[in-house]
């Protein structure tokens, strides 16, 4: 049973604590994890990535969860410099229909409206524009959609649209979630990169004129691969299955001199290195527990990913005093590995059986 520490800030136990004595929770930063400055890509997803660019083709991107599919959208905006640096994000849901990758209507909301404002609503206050709406809006400009009469967004929402047209990159997440019909279609209108919204009584197609073309989105595509996808979709993308990087010692000759070489460590480094001490005994071990649960003779249910590891050594790195000792000597490692690493009741029931396993098996 864990005893809470001076380090707890729930206990579980009211009397243990008063208003008094409540410890301030820890500020987290959401995106210190996704920099896109740390991100290192393998050479097989670089060559993809450019041969994508190069045909003007959507890169779909499949492999187990937590493998790094979805951050190649954040590298990819960050690196080419499209617009603010971060790509535009529309995730999958088992009832998307392809229309709602460019815009969807608060029907609801403008009923309510009507009954209660003295003067018809603006239609157009009910439209939020999606990932592919947003991209076609971005490749236009606030010039040119002023220009070429688009009325369809208020002056509130159009000042949020750059003034010149730019580029994007549009991430479309889990596309295995979809009902079956929807990826074909999804590529369709990626294709045509064309939409209208009836519901604001604008039967213009908004699209991209021929010199607008040069501002066509780059369309990254990502699938857990839960199910399998069209053969007709399969074919109108470039594919890249992302596996998780190896680690330096399963290494052959000399690739473990490669410094090219993308490795868990690596990644680790350059994600985390200033928050261990150097050959960091905590680090060390956790890398090799890694490692040990995710061989296929553990037969988990559900393997641990590369961003389990990253936010488990986060946690391990949070608790100051504690790099210079064993993993196993660290006062929160059997909780945490079967809280941050195994994400299946059967697995966390075996924990401690893996955890004595490993134990033995280390020198």
């Amino acid at each position: 049973m864990a005893e809470h520490t001076d380090d707890s800030y729930y206990t579980g136990i009211p009397s243990r604590r008063d208003q008094g004595e409540r410890k301030p929770l820890p500020l987290v930063d959401p995106d210190a994890m996704k920099d896109p400055s740390g991100y290192l890509a393998p050479p097989g997803l670089v060559a993809a990535v450019n041969v994508a660019l190069e045909l003007g083709m959507p890169l779909l991107l499949t492999g187990e969860p937590g493998c790094g599919k979805s951050r190649l959208a954040d590298s990819l905006a960050w690196e080419l410099g499209f617009g603010d640096g971060k790509p535009l994000r529309f995730v999958v849901k088992s009832d998307t229909e392809s229309r709602d990758l460019f815009y969807r209507f608060d029907t609801v909301g403008r009923f309510h409206a009507a009954q209660h404002e003295a003067d018809r609503p603006d239609a157009r206050r009910f439209v939020t524009y999606n990932a592919l709406g947003k991209a076609i809006l971005y490749a236009k400009g606030r010039r040119r959609i002023r220009a070429q009469g688009l009325a369809i967004m208020t002056e509130d929402q159009l000042a949020q649209i750059p003034l010149e047209g730019q580029r994007t990159v549009v991430l479309i997440d889990e596309i295995d979630k979809a009902p079956r019909e929807i990826p074909n279609d999804i590529l369709t209108e990626i294709e045509d990169l064309s939409f209208t919204v009836p519901e604001l009584l604008h039967e213009t197609p908004i699209c991209l004129e021929d010199h607008e073309q040069g501002n066509r989105p780059v369309v990254v595509i990502t699938s857990n691969s839960e199910r399998e996808l069209p053969e007709p979709f399969l074919r109108r993308c470039i594919y890249y299955h992302v596996e998780l990087p190896p680690f330096r010692q399963d290494l052959k000759g000399d690739e473990r001199n490669d410094g090219e070489v993308v490795t868990i460590e690596r990644i680790v480094e350059g994600r985390l290195g200033v928050r261990f001490s150097a050959n960091s005994p905590v680090l060390t071990d956790a890398l090799a527990l890694f490692r040990y649960l995710r061989m296929p003779e553990r037969n988990l249910q559900r393997r641990p990913g590369l961003a389990e590891l990253l936010n488990w050594l986060t946690f391990l790195a949070s608790r100051r005093g504690e790099d210079g000792i064993r993993l196993a000597e660290h006062r929160d490692f059997r909780a945490s590995v079967g809280t941050t690493l195994l994400k299946h009741r059967d697995d966390q029931l075996r924990a401690g059986d893996f955890i004595k396993a490993w134990q033995d098996a280390t020198p």
